[in-house]
């Protein structure tokens, strides 16, 4: 740049003058070339143009569109303080709808238009009548905001819901009882106001309680709930009801509210130990049982149970059964004979509800050295009626002679190898009251089915695709508590039943099916049916509650 710079400034004034003339000279000759082009340009137009002047083109014209209106209503009944919609495709002279529109039967309204004018909500004064048809028209002399009529009038119609209804319940139920510490809930299907519930809501046996909406505000509250300051009494019948004659936030009348009746649940206590406090146990393994009156909370009341012999801590395994109602300890060391055991249970110990027993409760007995005794049974003869696959009962001495074994067992004794019933237990459940011989189920259930796996040589609970409980019923015997135990001895003879009954009781440390058969509360009967075919000896015993 700079070079240039040099060179141009080395240049003689006059060749600088004679430089810009023949400048100025190309520019004008440029000029002059460039206007002629354009004078052409212009003449071509001109030429084309045509002789005689063009008409010019009418533009569309529209016509204003009139406005129309849908009347919109919920798909079910209008609630009492709803309003009613009209909607309208443009936005609309106010006046002039409100002048053309009728309700039957007639009703205060107060009309509502949403920002746009378009939308036009009819508002009950106070409410719609509850269960009526109203009928709404709006005449074709409504007009939109310029002016233009209603393209066609609205005639509709809807139902009037029914008066706001309200239900009572209970917020902490166990089954069918009420906790002491639940509060009550009134909950309505439209708004209503606190005061309504204060003035009206009732609580016998009086209870003091405090009462809150679910709105703040006290505008659309439908949920009041009630706390009692204080717990209520257990096992008490509580009645929670409303006064009729009150209305709900629009002023409509309440439906009458059904009262809710519940009784408290019950405080835990308990209703009998077994060993019986004072008493003298031969059984230096007695287990120990703990009857409640309710079911209970089996880690609590567990935790609540101590044992001790001559003061001390007895270590053992706990329990449960007749639905967590009664508790079973069984001791892990035999106690010694002469010992003082105490049993106690804690007012911590809780239900099922979640109840605490409102005392500790405790028994005492005392262990002295063991006995055995000669089992004895009665023999006698049995109504053989109604027999179905025999028509006698060969070895029935030995069927009574198996139910007194049985009953050794059942009510807290153990069958020794020699057939005697000692008071050394191995029992893991508590002693229960003797079965009685029933002969019906003998003679139409057990006795036939020990006959037909004898002469088949087999055992099985399900012979012919039949079970225990379709062979009960069929014999006459449908109820719901039914058991069998079934057994192939060495022989027909007492050796053989004492066999079966010491093999059963050997159950007892994992409380199988045949030795809790045994031991079954709900049993309070059974049938026994002994049978030899060709040496093969079959016994079979179905219990029923």
């Amino acid at each position: 740049m700079r070079t240039i710079v040099a060179k141009a400034l080395a240049l003689p004034f006059r060749g600088v003058a004679r430089a810009a003339s023949r400048i100025h000279r190309s520019a004008l000759v440029r000029f002059a070339m460039v206007s002629g082009a354009v004078a052409l340009v212009v003449a071509g137009l001109l030429v084309g143009l045509p002789a005689r002047p063009v008409a010019g083109q009418t533009l569309p014209t529209f016509a204003p569109l009139a406005p129309q209106a849908n009347a919109s209503r919920a798909d079910s009944s209008l609630p009492l303080d709803v309003p009613f919609e009209v909607q309208f495709t443009k936005p609309m002279n106010e006046s002039t709808v409100q002048s053309a529109l009728s309700i039957t039967p007639d009703i205060d309204l107060r009309f509502l238009w949403d920002a746009t004018g378009q939308i036009l909500s009819l508002a009950p004064q106070p409410h719609w009548a509850p269960y009526t048809l109203y009928v709404v028209d709006i005449s074709g002399n409504a007009t939109d905001q310029e002016g233009l009529n209603l393209a066609t009038p609205i005639h509709s119609s809807f139902q009037s819901g029914a008066p706001t209804a309200g239900t009572i319940t209970a917020t902490k139920m166990v089954a069918d009882r009420a906790s002491p510490s639940t509060a009550f809930q009134v909950t309505f299907t439209r708004p209503v106001k606190l005061a309504t519930v204060l003035t009206r809501l009732d609580i016998s046996p009086p209870v003091d309680v405090s009462i809150v909406g679910d709105d703040p505000t006290d505008v659309a509250s439908q949920l009041f709930t009630l706390t009692p300051k204080e717990a209520l009494a257990t096992n008490t019948a509580y009645v929670v009801g409303m006064a009729n004659g009150g209305t709900d936030s629009a002023g409509a009348t309440l439906q009458p509210v059904a009262p809710l009746t519940v009784t408290t649940l019950q405080a835990p206590s308990v209703v009998k130990f077994t060993p019986q406090a004072g008493v003298v146990v031969r059984d230096t393994n007695q287990p120990i049982s703990v009857q409640f009156s309710l079911a209970m909370d089996e880690k609590s009341a567990a935790a609540a149970l101590s044992v001790k012999a001559n003061g001390r801590a007895v270590a053992g395994s706990t329990s449960w059964t007749s639905g967590d109602t009664i508790l079973v300890f069984t001791p892990r060391y035999s106690f010694a004979v002469g010992a003082t055991v105490s049993v106690r249970v804690a007012a911590s110990a809780r239900s099922t509800g979640g109840l605490t027993m409102a005392a500790a409760a405790g028994s005492t007995f005392t262990i002295a050295r063991p006995r055995a005794a000669a089992i004895k049974y009665t023999s006698t003869k049995i109504p053989l009626t109604g027999g179905v696959a025999s028509s006698s009962a060969p070895w029935h001495e030995s069927e009574l002679y198996d139910l007194s074994l049985m009953n050794c067992t059942r009510t807290g004794g153990w069958v020794t190898s020699g057939g005697a019933c000692s008071t050394q237990t191995h029992h893991t459940l508590p002693a229960r009251s003797a079965l009685v011989f029933d002969d019906g189920i003998a003679n139409k259930v057990a006795r036939p089915y020990a006959k037909a796996l004898a002469d088949l040589g087999i055992l099985t609970h399900y012979l012919n695709g039949t079970t225990t409980h379709s062979r009960m019923a069929a014999g006459g015997y449908p109820g719901g508590s039914w058991g069998e135990n079934i057994a192939s001895p060495g022989n027909s003879g007492q050796s053989g039943m004492i066999s079966i009954e010491i093999y059963f009781q050997d159950e007892a440390w994992c409380r199988c099916a045949h030795y809790y058969n045994i031991m079954d509360p709900y049993f309070h009967r059974a049938g026994v049916g002994v049978w030899v075919t060709g040496g093969r000896t079959r016994v079979v015993v179905d219990f029923y509650g």
